[in-house]
């Protein structure tokens, strides 16, 4: 039997707060630096005007929230882990970038999220996030009707790559290798068990496109990075 939402929630809360501290520098030594490169993409999707208002969701530590706000938005931070939001604090100020952080779940009742969240934005950003929503539709619906009738979505997650020597050898570095090199840096690894898991669950790029339609989006673009293993959609509201 599944955990409930309300347990899965808590569950992934707690492994992000007890891997705050040490998420960012794991993510850039197990990418090779092309985590960077990944958010960097994600904030210049989003951000089409100086000015734009950007809802960071599920931020964790906030880097591509930042980098948006270093582009010229006017960007708000939303997540449920309080110590992945206060590493965020510190990351913006080191930036001397401004921003909002709101300690919310997302994945909750929408009728109960506070008025910082209530918009509208011109785009709502979420990166490696999906995966560990139970139900990731209901929630980019959510999301979705606080975005400006024209405003974008732009999701990136893991997914399972395509056939390819390349591909291969990067799934046998994701799904093998990367836990234990995440244990030797960070001194635990049921996160990075867990990353490895969920990717298995969302599967190929037609599923994380699937799931933005089902929330009522358009899908714009797609774009496949990391050897297959990093897609990025952006969406439109309809």
């Amino acid at each position: 039997m599944s955990a409930s939402p309300s347990a899965r929630d808590a569950e992934v809360r707690t492994l992000f707060d007890d891997n705050a501290r040490t998420y960012d520098r794991v993510n850039s030594l197990i990418s090779v630096g092309l985590d960077a490169r990944w958010r960097d993409w994600v904030a210049r999707q989003a951000v089409t005007r100086t000015g734009a208002r950007v809802l960071d969701a599920f931020a964790g530590t906030g880097l591509a929230g930042i980098r948006a706000a270093q582009l010229g938005a006017d960007v708000t931070l939303a997540d449920f882990s309080p110590r992945m939001l206060a590493v965020a604090s510190e990351h913006a100020a080191r930036r001397g970038v401004s921003v909002r952080c709101v300690a919310e779940n997302l994945a909750a009742d929408p009728s109960g999220w506070p008025p910082e969240l209530a918009g509208p934005f011109d785009a709502v950003t979420m990166v490696f996030g999906v995966r560990y929503l139970a139900e990731p539709a209901a929630v980019i619906r959510a999301l979705a009707t606080r975005l400006e009738i024209d405003g974008r979505l732009v999701v990136m997650d893991f997914v399972e790559p395509a056939s390819g020597l390349l591909s291969r050898l990067a799934a046998v570095y994701f799904f093998r290798v990367l836990p234990r090199i995440a244990s030797a840096l960070a001194g635990r690894r049921e996160l990075y068990d867990r990353l490895a898991a969920t990717t298995h669950e969302l599967h190929g790029r037609e599923d994380l496109e699937a799931i933005v339609r089902d929330a009522g989006l358009r899908v714009a673009e797609t774009r496949v990075m990391g050897f297959g293993l990093v897609v990025g959609v952006v969406a439109r509201r309809s």
